[in-house]
């Protein structure tokens, strides 16, 4: 580990102190109006490849190089700082010690933002923090109904237009109509999480309007446009959140996304760039249904059976290679709001066309994840 990285490493140590004296998370008084609040995730995997030429990462092998088809992992190792200044006015930080186990350059910090709040109306948010540009943006990744998000949902972030970025947002909703409305907008500097400042005088503009369609359905219409080194980018997509309770145990949920873009990213690859901007192009749909029923007077609370299906192609204007991935996936909560919580999962990933020795291969993986909220 590098020197800076030692230093990152005890910074966030020395702050995330009270939260690792004690597990069960504290409240810290600071003043009548003011608290502070620790809380903490952590999600070790167990990931098997099926396939004898595939790793654990899907990588395809044709040569007689030492691989792992195997292994234990700890994903995210999440410390959480919720401070609450005064009745409008809180800040969050969170920090994913799992990063370390890779390379933590410009990772590990994933929120890191100021909220103030007026009214149900009007919200401003300052920092780093998830834009909203889809259904996905609204889960915390330990309520994720399946093995993690969606592979548009990485992409997308790449391009800056959800994951953690850099930004300012006004958002709120209006309830009391036939039709409620959230809305919010923002301005990002569209060059991800965890940069001392922006590289270039352009910026995103992300937006996105939630109409809630009676007491089980909400439809959502996401837009954006921006500048990334003088180049016009753009983005838009559309998803629908179904969910209903059947009885007191039965419930089942359906979200579905669809989001179309320019993938700038793919633009800066090129070597020598001589293709404009607007011929890259990036598309993906999923659909995710879930059932779960729930347990009463048992150390087993719930169970759960879900399925994802995404379709994506990273360049679908170009020689793209489109991914379609199925995931079945069954998971059961010994605790209420996934604070304990097990996970088997099947990973099979199909692509247009195989390319050996990369990850753009056929692949089918067993993921087992256990998590522990506290």
């Amino acid at each position: 580990m590098k020197l800076s990285y030692f230093k990152q490493t005890c910074f966030y140590l020395l702050l995330f102190l009270p939260a690792l004296i004690n597990a069960q998370g504290i409240n810290v008084n600071l003043s009548e109006k003011s608290k502070i609040n620790f809380s903490g995730m952590l999600q070790t995997q167990f990931n098997y490849s099926l396939d004898k030429d595939v790793d654990i990462a899907g990588k395809h092998h044709t040569g007689t190089e030492y691989f792992s088809r195997n292994s234990f992992s700890v994903k995210r190792a999440r410390l959480q700082l919720n401070a609450t200044i005064s009745d409008r006015i809180n800040a969050v930080i969170l920090v994913n010690f799992g990063d370390f186990t890779g390379n933590p350059q410009n990772k590990v910090l994933e929120n890191a933002f100021i909220k103030y709040s007026i009214n149900d109306y009007v919200n401003f948010q300052f920092g780093q923090f998830r834009p909203q540009f889809g259904q996905e943006d609204n889960y915390p990744v330990d309520f994720v109904r399946s093995i993690d998000y969606s592979n548009g949902y990485y992409l997308f972030g790449a391009n800056s237009w959800q994951s953690f970025q850099i930004g300012a947002s006004y958002f709120g909703s209006i309830k009391d109509l036939a039709v409620p409305i959230k809305y919010y907008i923002g301005v990002y500097n569209g060059n991800n999480r965890n940069q001392t400042g922006d590289n270039d005088d352009g910026k995103i503009v992300p937006a996105r309007l939630v109409f809630g369609l009676g007491k089980s359905t909400e439809l959502g219409l996401s837009g954006g446009a921006g500048k990334n080194m003088g180049q016009k980018i753009w983005a838009w997509g559309a998803d629908i959140d179904y969910k209903k309770q059947l009885d007191e145990r039965w419930n089942i949920e359906m979200v579905s996304e669809y989001k179309q873009g320019v993938n700038s990213v793919a633009y800066f690859d090129q070597t020598d760039p001589l293709v404009p901007v607007g011929h890259f192009g990036m598309r993906g749909i999923y659909l995710q249904p879930n059932a779960g029923y729930s347990f009463k007077h048992t150390r087993l609370k719930s169970l759960e059976v879900a399925f994802r299906y995404e379709y994506l192609d990273a360049d679908f204007k170009q020689q793209g290679n489109a991914r379609q991935s199925y995931i079945p996936m069954v998971s059961a909560s010994f605790a209420e709001a996934y604070a304990i919580r097990v996970q088997v999962g099947l990973l099979m990933d199909r692509y247009q066309n195989n390319i050996p020795n990369t990850t753009q291969y056929n692949t089918n993986r067993l993921i087992c994840q256990v998590q522990a909220r506290f």
